[in-house]
């Protein structure tokens, strides 16, 4: 087990975590053998699920963002993602599993796959779909500095920590 990071932690240091070297090509590739299980899993058991959602979210639209899922649907696809992962998947699940019983490691890509999705992250609207293959700390510091919880579109900003659009 490692220590873990919360969901919104950087690329960088989610594969720093994981002891995945960033100068290794391999590292890349088991990226995205993480990240297919979490979109496979998203696609299938949470897109588009209103039945799902917190109750202040009932009425919303798709995409949703991770936040607006209930714990309970959440942890039951972390779980479903655990046991169909491949042995190669599961070795970097098995360092997420804590002793509550999460796995820190779903949970971050699976929370990543549905920021991608859910239409607030100006990356994911300006780019392919999921090209996330660059590190999310820009300045390579590893520090996650240039990560903001607020991101800016055309005349408004998104604030995770409120969960709202603002002006």
């Amino acid at each position: 087990m490692t220590t873990p990071l919360i969901r919104s932690a950087t690329k960088r240091q989610f594969l720093v975590q994981l002891g995945l070297d960033l100068n290794d090509d391999r590292t890349s590739q088991t990226y995205w053998m993480l990240k297919d299980e979490a979109i496979r899993a998203y696609e299938a058991q949470l897109q588009g699920r209103r039945d799902l959602l917190r109750p202040e979210y009932a009425n919303q639209d798709p995409p949703y963002a991770a936040a607006h899922f209930t714990a309970a649907a959440f942890s039951h696809v972390v779980r479903s993602i655990y046991s169909s992962a491949t042995p190669v998947t599961r070795a970097y699940y098995n360092l997420g599993r804590t002793s509550q019983g999460d796995n820190w490691v779903i949970s971050w890509m699976l929370y990543h796959v549905c920021r991608y999705r859910d239409g607030r992250n100006i990356r994911a609207r300006s780019r392919e779909f999921h090209a996330d293959d660059d590190l999310d700390d820009s300045n390579g510091s590893g520090s996650g500095s240039s990560t903001s919880s607020m991101t800016h579109t055309a005349g408004t900003f998104y604030d995770a920590a409120r969960n709202v659009n603002r002006r």
